[in-house]
């Protein structure tokens, strides 16, 4: 009998390694693995939650366990990095280990992920003025000593 470090495994089917920033159609498929590395069929029709993380970055997918595997794609542009890869099922988390990964690579387009992009949807000068206009006299936002933020913003911009 051999001992293996992982108690939980996974075996990638579908897909690849790489993928393009912004590729939504792709799809990944692993099967869920036991100690022994065979197919784990008592989590059919269970939920899982497909998770990548990269540092503080973080997406999840909920899909369900087909014949012991997942597939999934990813439905949001992602930055560009490499992900760790966990499968959560049936109390389970696959792998044990922190080795099967899923790397985003540069596309050619100038692609932005949804927190870029609201960032550059918002407005300062409207941001500064409705800051502005919700403090009083009174509770020290805006007081005679407190310059127009919004005059030094304009002059700023010429």
């Amino acid at each position: 009998m051999v001992c293996n470090l992982n108690t939980t495994n996974l075996a990638q089917v579908d897909g690849g390694y790489l993928i393009k920033q912004g590729d939504v159609a792709s799809t990944f498929g692993f099967v869920l693995l036991d100690e022994d590395y065979r197919a784990a069929p008592s989590l059919e029709g269970e939920v899982a939650v497909v998770s990548l993380t990269m540092g503080k970055y973080q997406w999840k997918k909920r899909v369900t366990v087909t014949n012991s595997s997942v597939n999934f794609n990813l439905d949001t542009i992602l930055p560009i990095g490499k992900y760790r890869l966990e499968i959560s099922a049936g109390g389970y988390i696959f792998p044990s280990d922190k080795e099967t990964h899923i790397k985003i690579v540069a596309s050619d387009k100038e692609l932005v992920t949804e927190e870029v992009h609201a960032l550059k949807e918002l407005d300062i000068a409207k941001e500064v003025e409705k800051q502005l206009s919700e403090k009083t006299v009174t509770d020290g936002g805006v007081c005679p000593e407190f310059p127009d933020l919004l005059f030094f913003y304009n002059l700023g911009k010429v």
